[in-house]
């Protein structure tokens, strides 16, 4: 059996799209003759990032991680975040030259300047040396990939995302419909992941004011929602969603929309068009590599004309249009990266 060691700077009861990635293949491995052993925040002490309370900081001293790798002692190394966690790994495995892996699953320059006016540039050259020490850096798509290696990034290798079909599936749901459009407007258009200013929800928010015969669904949470309930009081909130439930709330709206312009990939985008409902967003890292325009959904610079138009979709093709995106093939990709650098 491999031993696969990954560490991660955000794990479980986090909500996003890494977490939800690496759980995913972690069950998939089980079949694979594969363990993976994870090292994550919650196995130390830590404390919530003042900006940004879903971030959780280890407060863990670098000999302490090391000698947890050493007694572990993988077969192979994959590295998924350059936080604190991430870097004392990498560290380790320069310093004694041994192979590793990386994934590029958040882009943190442009995170960052949303935020904190940090200059991309810097954080680019920050980034770059993290993952150019890697023998191989797992990147979400085709676009993603062309971008990064504009950047210098070396190494790169193209990673598909899945979709279990067996939860996200078209299974409307009348009572879960009637409690998101209680003034029975026209269509329901639905957001669901976390909410947050880097995923530009005011933005979203201020069309849904000019959309005023649609009724619009931000299910999730995050550090912007007593913000937006305050601000906009015609949305609705219904929190956090998972598995069939959150299955059935994307099943119920018209549309669902993909808003942030910043993200490497979107898991919601596949949960979304395996229940049958198309997506809306701009043409952007993600949205374009996924989304077939008058298929699935729809990509545009006005994101209230994507809504528009994805509204013209026929639900009955929407969930035929993702058929490769799997967590074994997602696996298999992973596996053979690792392999490689044996």
């Amino acid at each position: 059996m491999k031993k696969v060691l990954l560490v991660t700077d955000t794990w479980s009861p986090q909500v996003n799209g890494v977490v939800n990635t690496w759980k995913n293949l972690l069950n998939i491995s089980k079949k694979n003759a594969t363990h993976i052993y994870v090292i994550h925040p919650y196995l130390f002490f830590n404390f919530s990032w003042p900006f940004y309370k879903e971030i959780r900081l280890p407060l863990v001293r670098y000999k302490t991680i090391i000698k947890l790798v050493e007694q572990y002692n993988p077969n192979y190394i994959h590295i998924a975040t350059e936080g604190i966690l991430g870097w004392h790994v990498r560290n380790y495995c320069v310093k004694k030259n041994y192979s590793f892996s990386t994934s590029y699953h958040t882009k943190f320059p442009e995170f960052l300047s949303s935020l904190y006016w940090v200059p991309k540039k810097l954080t680019y050259n920050i980034i770059r040396r993290f993952h150019n020490a890697a023998g191989a850096t797992l990147v979400n798509t085709p676009t993603m990939k062309k971008e990064l290696s504009s950047l210098s990034f070396t190494n790169l290798v193209e990673w598909t995302r899945g979709i279990d079909q067996e939860i996200f599936n078209p299974s409307f749901d009348k009572e879960i419909r009637d409690y998101m459009n209680p003034k029975n407007k026209e269509k329901i258009i639905l957001y669901a992941g976390r909410i947050s200013k880097e995923k530009n929800l005011l933005n979203l928010c201020k069309i849904s004011k000019e959309l005023k015969n649609y009724q619009f669904v931000l299910v999730g949470d995050g550090p912007l929602k007593k913000r937006l309930v305050k601000e906009f009081p015609e949305v609705i909130f219904p929190g956090y969603k998972f598995g069939n439930e959150l299955s059935k709330y994307y099943s119920s709206a018209d549309c669902s929309v993909f808003p942030s312009v910043n993200d490497t990939f979107g898991n919601t985008i596949l949960e979304s068009i395996s229940c049958g409902t198309p997506v809306a967003g701009y043409p952007v890292n993600g949205p374009i590599d996924i989304i077939k325009n008058g298929i699935s959904g729809y990509t545009d610079n006005d994101l209230s004309v994507a809504i528009t138009k994805s509204l013209n979709c026929d639900k009955n093709r929407v969930a035929n249009s993702i058929n490769k995106f799997t967590w074994d093939e997602c696996f298999k990709i992973f596996d053979r990266s690792i392999i490689r650098l044996s």
